[in-house]
């Protein structure tokens, strides 16, 4: 009885070890700024090399800032309402649509934005490509693992999944993914890879007209993605450089997540079940 609770606590003890060592973060200095960065799990810097005005907070925040993309609504928080999600996949019925929102950076106008095979980083689909902001593209998933991008770059792809996939930057400094550990160390910080993109879920903020486009109200299923475009020694990690709206898409939970807290609660659960086996007896 006692050893069946010793692993039953184990596995529970393991699963918060996990979960702590996700999100606790020790916020570095900037490599190429030298400003300390704040918030969590992903440390960002308030302002970047690109000036005053133009960090996340000011571009991503309420509608008041005078930079916000937003003409309503209190927009966000890129210290607390962040999130860390390597893997998607389509929600809607018709596909997803990518929209550029900003680029404050000197690579603007020269990066690869686009998704990737959980299975082989290699295996990738450019959904936009040197685009400027306005740039679009629909992605349509189907039932045999193939991809198509109807508008954008208007290539096609098959992965080795159905409707699950990471998002990748390619930039002139290097490429970045989704799953961070697919990205270059970041000194002591990230010593098993450097996350490069921040995920922000719609909260009825509505987005200002962009180049054409007629703005709209920032709803469930559309997600901001906000990319560093810059290796960690080379980084202000203001996490500005590129800022895409994805819609008609939802995060999928990692594996490797799910089999560290369903260990814990299998554990629990043998311990429970031998606990009333023995109450029985």
């Amino acid at each position: 009885m006692k050893t069946y609770q010793c692993l039953g606590f184990v596995g529970l003890a393991a699963a918060s070890l996990f979960a702590s060592q996700a999100f606790a973060t020790i916020c570095p200095t900037a490599p190429a700024s030298v400003t300390q960065t704040q918030g969590g799990p992903v440390c960002v810097a308030p302002v970047g090399q690109d000036g005053a005005g133009t960090g996340l907070q000011d571009v991503l925040g309420p509608s008041i800032n005078p930079n916000s993309i937003f003409s309503t609504g209190p927009g966000i928080d890129p210290y607390t309402q962040q999130a860390q999600k390597p893997f998607w996949s389509v929600g809607g019925s018709s596909g997803s649509v990518s929209t550029i929102l900003l680029q404050i950076a000197g690579y603007a106008g020269n990066d690869v934005f686009g998704i990737f095979d959980p299975n082989d980083h290699n295996n990738k689909l450019a959904l936009i490509s040197n685009g400027s902001n306005g740039g679009q593209a629909m992605l349509s998933v189907f039932s045999n693992g193939d991809y198509k991008v109807n508008l954008g770059s208007g290539g096609s792809a098959t992965f080795s999944t159905v409707n699950y996939f990471g998002f990748y930057l390619t930039t002139p400094s290097g490429t970045f993914y989704s799953l961070p550990s697919l990205n270059e160390a970041g000194g002591i910080t990230y010593p098993n890879g450097t996350p490069h993109m921040l995920a922000f879920e719609g909260n009825g903020s509505k987005i200002k007209p962009l180049n054409g486009l007629a703005g709209g109200i920032w709803g469930p299923n559309e997600w901001i993605l906000a990319w560093e475009d810059q290796r960690f020694p080379d980084s202000d990690l203001d996490y500005n450089d590129f800022v895409v709206l994805v819609e008609s898409v939802h995060p999928v939970p990692e594996p490797a997540v799910l089999g560290m807290f369903g260990l814990g609660a299998l554990m629990i659960g043998v311990a429970a079940g031998m606990r009333r086996r023995r109450e029985d007896v």
